[in-house]
């Protein structure tokens, strides 16, 4: 038998598989109490509608909302106005609003559903090759070749008239 030369590291993996048996022997309980409560809402509803089918019933998915009202629209709207109104892909967009909201998880399919129903953004064509989306900001122009300090219609990032 070979001699242990990480004795911390053996204790902390063994401590922290503990606590992963510990977990599903739980989460094991919990599965069989839900199973039992499935069991009598099933025979109620049997009582109350002989016909009914409750394999018909789908699991109802949890979502855990990571956006306040308004809050993802106007981060994308920042987004795009410090981009000088566009064009940027849907994932370079997701990737600011994860790092301005502090996020890990990936929130790009909550940025791709909301740009297609904001009415302040365009999707634009992009290069075919790379399969990504993009989109601008509608009604902006980017600043002007000297930054935008001059007046007129150079004068920075501003609304066009339509």
């Amino acid at each position: 038998m070979s001699e242990n030369t990480h004795p911390h590291t053996t204790s902390a993996l063994a401590k922290r598989r503990a606590e992963l048996i510990a977990d599903n022997q739980a989460m094991r309980e919990r599965i069989r109490m839900n199973d039992g409560y499935i069991k009598a809402l099933d025979t109620a509803i049997a009582l109350m509608d002989p016909g009914f089918d409750p394999g018909s019933v789908l699991p109802k998915r949890q979502y855990t909302k990571k956006f306040e009202k308004g809050e993802l629209k106007s981060m994308i709207i920042q987004t795009l106005k410090d981009a000088d109104g566009g064009p940027l892909s849907t994932r370079a967009i997701a990737d600011q609003v994860m790092e301005r909201k502090g996020l890990d998880d990936d929130c790009r399919t909550e940025v791709r559903r909301a740009l297609l129903t904001y009415g302040t953004v365009e999707k634009v064509d992009g290069d075919p090759d790379d399969h990504m989306e993009y989109w601008i900001l509608k009604g902006y122009a980017a600043k002007g070749k000297d930054g935008g300090g001059s007046e007129g219609v150079t004068a920075g990032l501003r609304l066009l008239d339509r």
